[in-house]
């Protein structure tokens, strides 16, 4: 028994990474021998996007539309053995609009067992410490200062190495087409201390050379996030990333929880980019309210500045504005 609670220790940390945003799962049987756990959330948002110039193909600057942001569904076995807890995170979601069918997409399916992580879930460079809330279903990923990177395969471990403290060393592929001899290879630490979290990040990438396309080359990515509780009502969150060489990617956001049920968000995030003349700044601000039935409505409104030959940040470019609107119910 001794062993079984110190290892169920070290598969929390990973898990709890994977499941990083969805709703807390409805323990379906809890027994000697297994767990089952089935979560998700059920969401449908409605968008007003605002151009500054839709364009002469266009009779109105404003393009409505709705979806179902990136409902989810999860499902998390452990199997309680005498060397240790085994579990198994299978979650999908529906990230497309409401009349498509194009958006079904696998978000995790991955082992722990010991701190080992095998599978298809948030690699190791995932800044999660440092994520910003938003309604918007392309969230705060990709390029960004808060969770740079995504999802893929993924086979490494995280190791504790004291009171909340952890090291983490991984093998990982993004699915590039680039031939390479060598997996992508990723290191983190996380820790918390007190009111204070962090999340320190490097990944070792083989990309593709542009001097020449036949080779690859290294290229060094490094990220850092904090999660401050300033108090009861108020906490802060900072992410920074150095990516693709010289692009830089910061986020800063302020959560103020006015009651148990009503919290808003205030997020800055602003993108620094190597090339000329391409950097662009988001700012948004949020609100959620969660009913006693346990539905929850959110509003959010989202303005961008960018420059001319700027990467439109999750669909808006410059002076562009979207409203959001949305219902969601967790279980």
């Amino acid at each position: 028994m001794k062993l079984r609670t110190k290892i169920a220790g070290t598969v929390a940390l990973p898990l709890a990474l994977a499941i990083a945003s969805a709703s807390q799962a409805a323990t379906i049987v809890d027994n000697e021998q297994h767990r089952l756990n089935i979560g998700g959330f059920v969401a449908a948002s409605a968008n007003w996007t605002i151009y500054d110039d839709a364009g002469a193909d266009h009779d109105s600057d404003v393009d409505y539309g709705m979806s179902l942001g990136t409902s989810r569904l999860n499902v998390t076995h452990t199997a309680k053995t005498d060397a240790g807890n085994v579990t198994i995170m299978y979650e999908n979601d529906w990230a497309g609009a409401a009349t498509t069918a194009s958006g079904y997409r696998l978000r995790h399916a991955a082992i722990m067992w010991d701190g080992w992580v095998a599978g298809f879930t948030w690699n190791g460079f995932a800044n999660l410490t440092g994520l910003a809330e938003t309604i918007d279903a392309a969230g705060t990923a990709g390029a960004s200062g808060s969770a740079p990177a995504g999802r893929n395969a993924v086979l490494g471990r995280n190791i504790a190495v004291g009171d909340g403290m952890s090291v983490g060393v991984f093998i990982e592929d993004r699915g590039e087409t680039t031939y390479r001899a060598v997996p992508d290879l990723t290191a983190n630490f996380k820790g918390a201390f007190g009111d204070t979290s962090v999340f320190v990040g490097a990944q070792m990438l083989q990309v593709e050379d542009e001097d020449d396309t036949t080779k690859t080359e290294a290229q060094l990515d490094l990220t850092f996030g904090l999660n401050q509780k300033i108090s009861d009502e108020l906490s802060l969150k900072a992410a920074l990333t150095n990516y693709n060489g010289d692009n830089t990617a910061v986020s800063v956001a302020a959560q103020f929880k006015v009651s148990d049920q009503l919290r808003t968000n205030l997020v800055v995030q602003q993108q620094i980019m190597d090339a000329d003349d391409s950097d662009a700044t988001a700012v948004w601000v949020n609100a959620f309210l969660k009913t006693a039935s346990g539905w929850e409505w959110g509003g959010e409104v989202r303005m961008v500045s960018a420059d001319d030959l700027a990467v439109a940040v999750n669909g808006l470019g410059d002076s562009d504005m979207r409203v959001s609107l949305q219902a969601k119910y967790a279980f």
